[in-house]
């Protein structure tokens, strides 16, 4: 049964015994990724259903949880990094759903922090974790706050406003 498919609608979808409800445009948050492929709209590739007619994907849910993260991070322009798990097996398996999912971006970031925790003894792994998420975070504060002074300097038109998220607007009512 095929499913008409709008911009940004509400989806169920089933991934290894576990429900979640996502918008599409979290799922085409990464234009790169399969679940872009086979989320986007107009897409003629079928995706399982359920016996409750919830999308299926035999994935892990444990790791796709933190992949959810990420793409809603992304689409709202907020740091991708604190969609990582802190352990270093939560690491390793989120690693290989990347590669089958094609996230390189999100699979790039759990290497680089899984490198630096075996640079570490093993007892302060958790610290790495908090210090590469501090400084992630940090700098895209920086960034933020940067591009907030670079706006206040340029003389805004409201028509050309648009706001980077879908909370952005909340604060602007």
């Amino acid at each position: 049964m095929s499913r008409p498919r709008h911009a940004d609608d509400i989806l169920n979808i089933n991934v290894g015994g576990k429900k979640y409800t996502v918008r599409r445009t979290d799922m085409l948050a990464d234009p790169r990724s399969k679940l872009a492929e086979w989320f986007k709209p107009g897409t003629l590739k079928p995706i399982a259903t359920d016996k409750g007619g919830n999308y299926y994907l035999d994935r892990d849910a444990k790791c796709f949880r933190h992949i959810l993260a990420y793409l809603r991070l992304k689409k709202e322009k907020f740091v991708p990094s604190l969609a990582l798990p802190s352990k270093p097996d939560d690491l390793a398996k989120l690693v290989g759903e990347c590669e089958a999912l094609n996230l390189a971006e999100l699979k790039e970031l759990a290497l680089d922090l899984l490198q630096k925790y075996q640079r570490t003894e093993e007892q302060h792994y958790v610290t790495s974790y908090v210090q590469v998420t501090l400084r992630d975070f940090e700098s895209w504060q920086f960034e933020r706050e940067q591009n907030q002074i670079a706006l206040k300097k340029k003389p805004t038109n409201e028509e050309e406003y648009q706001p980077n998220s879908a909370y952005d607007e909340w604060d602007n009512l």
